[in-house]
């Protein structure tokens, strides 16, 4: 057991990109994960498999190392810019989107397998935590969630924007998410100073108020997929107030 941190990537849309495509997916899909590997690569990483067009990686495994969150967190960066800039197009042209979640904790890693088969994996609840949050940026708009604890790993090192609670298996109350914005020597937009003082109005039951900074975020950024949601929440939330047991934790529906 030790610490580590764990990515998952996936491509958006991937499944109706291969059926348009047929076998010509192939040398798409095969220099998006040259992409990912490089990525992961370069900052310390061991990839760990691929399926169809998801990546898990993680750091701090084989080798221990203190930084493996902020490293985690460089190589989602590289992954998503790279892809914009270099990566492999679609039919029409237009760039490849991919989704990332990252987490940290501990994890039983080490040959795990059969008597024939055997895979140098990493294994445990902050692995299926990392794959959830992946499957988040879905709900949000994103392209890269953390959880709270890479978050705190990589402290002043990267700058985020705090998205919302969500739930976890055996978490009361849930667990904080965050969009990586990028690196604190890039700066940090003003707009998130916009969007976190809406969610704190939104956590107190001050839907209206949470509302209008929302709408500042939205008119600061042109578009922001996170405040969109959450608008379409605290106006829901106006119309049928929940009962004083509400939560501001938002339950997944799906994977």
């Amino acid at each position: 057991m030790r610490p580590l941190t764990i990515l998952f990537a996936d491509l958006a849309g991937f499944t109706g990109l291969s059926e348009r495509l047929g076998k010509d997916i192939v040398p798409v899909i095969s220099a998006y994960l040259d992409l990912a590997s490089q990525a992961v690569e370069a900052e310390g990483g061991t990839i760990d498999k691929f399926i169809g067009d998801a990546v898990m990686a993680f750091w701090g495994a084989p080798r221990q190392r203190g930084d493996h969150a902020i490293a985690g967190c460089r190589a989602a960066l590289k992954i998503c810019r790279t892809l914009a800039e270099t990566g492999p197009r679609d039919e029409a042209g237009r760039p490849l989107a991919v989704r990332i979640g990252l987490n940290s904790g501990i994890a039983l890693v080490g040959n795990i397998g059969s008597a024939t088969h055997l895979n140098y994996t990493a294994i445990g609840d902050v692995v299926n935590v990392a794959s959830r949050l992946e499957s988040a940026n879905k709900l949000y708009g994103t392209s890269i969630i953390l959880g709270e604890d890479v978050r705190n790993a990589a402290g002043t090192a990267i700058v985020v924007r705090e998205l919302d609670r969500i739930a976890v298996y055996g978490r009361a109350g849930g667990i904080a998410i965050f969009e990586l914005v990028g690196l604190t020597e890039e700066g940090q937009p003003s707009w998130i100073e916009l969007y976190e003082a809406g969610l704190a109005l939104y956590r107190t039951r001050q839907w209206r108020q949470a509302e209008s900074k929302f709408e500042e975020t939205l008119a600061a950024r042109g578009d922001d997929p996170p405040s969109r949601r959450m608008i379409s929440l605290c106006q829901s939330l106006c119309k049928h107030p929940p009962d004083d047991g509400w939560q501001p934790v938002t339950v997944m529906e799906s994977k």
